[in-house]
């Protein structure tokens, strides 16, 4: 009888782990959902988010429940997965992706100066050259604020989530549906996973949303910079170190060019709701030249992104 017990011991594991390689992206977006809302879900119900439980988090108990919720997310799910599905040649994959640097010049200039340069197009169409000349005269703000923000608070965040997001689920999903509907999908399931932050003031928003304007419209956003990001993230050999910088110069411009440079707040509500919606244009558009340049592939290359997604298994 103990010999029948131990013989059957690994059969449970076995089983979890043939499904997880037959259904390695559910699996992963599953685990990538299940262990940020967890986490978050005492901060939603405290007084902090939503209110529904009479308890206040210190502010101790609520840094370490943000943490906790970032990082067993969209990463500890790319690690998980991949280690089920690949083992350990697909995790020093995985790893060395983070350090993959030779992009190119180019993709790092685009990556550091592209997002101000939109938002600073998109303000002087509603300013004129005031938004030009507060970068004349305050360009040192980009290396006093913009870089150490986007190489510092900002990585607290998208460490938790690109090796994820674009280290495992972008290259399955581009081999399963191609590249533009799998962006498509992934800005949809990443807009989804942020629905939790809504509910605690200065996740996402600084006091309560609406659910059809705020969070419907970030989501549109977020959908619709994925072409882009795609188009770079592919342009850099499936480098999760290029992704990394890439959102946290998203976050980081967006304090830099609309609070540091402009300050909008001193330009009234209709400017302010004018520059957002040129700001939205100009992203749209942006993406949507990608698309027809690149003819929806997005530099799509089905046998580099092959390699990325199907590391080989170790031999153990």
């Amino acid at each position: 009888m103990f010999t029948s017990t131990a013989t059957q011991q690994p059969a449970p594991s076995s089983s979890l782990k043939r499904l997880i390689n037959r259904h390695p992206l559910v699996a992963y977006f599953v685990v990538a959902f299940a262990g940020t809302w967890l986490f978050l879900l005492p901060i939603v119900l405290s007084q902090r988010g939503s209110g529904l439980l009479p308890f206040t988090l210190p502010d101790v108990a609520f840094i370490v429940l943000y943490l906790l919720a970032v990082y067993t997310g969209p990463t500890l799910a790319a690690f998980l997965v991949t280690a089920a599905t690949s083992g350990k040649a697909g995790v020093r994959h995985l790893l060395r992706r983070y350090v993959q640097w030779r992009v190119g010049l180019r993709w790092y200039l685009l990556v550091f100066f592209g997002y101000p340069v939109i938002h600073l197009l998109a303000a002087s169409v509603v300013l004129g050259a005031a938004p030009l000349n507060a970068l004349a005269q305050r360009w040192p703000l980009f290396f006093t604020f913009y870089l150490p923000n986007l190489l510092t608070f900002q990585l607290i965040s998208v460490l938790g989530e690109e090796p994820g997001w674009r280290g495992f689920a972008l290259p399955r999903l581009q081999q399963r549906y191609g590249a533009l509907l799998g962006s498509l999908i992934l800005g949809v399931l990443i807009g989804l996973w942020h629905f939790p932050a809504y509910f605690v003031p200065g996740l996402i928003l600084q006091g309560p949303f609406d659910l059809l304007t705020e969070f419907v419209v970030n989501t549109f956003g977020i959908v619709i910079l994925m072409p882009l990001w795609t188009w770079v993230f592919n342009n850099a050999g499936g480098s999760i170190l290029i992704a990394i910088l890439l959102h946290c110069a998203s976050n980081a411009s967006v304090s830099f060019v609309f609070s540091q440079l402009l300050d909008l707040a001193s330009f009234g509500t209709t400017a302010v709701q004018q520059i957002l919606v040129w700001d939205l244009v100009a992203i749209v558009g942006s993406a949507l030249l990608i698309i027809i340049f690149t003819r929806g592939r997005l530099s799509y290359k089905p046998n580099h992104v092959s390699q990325i997604a199907d590391a080989p298994l170790a031999k153990e």
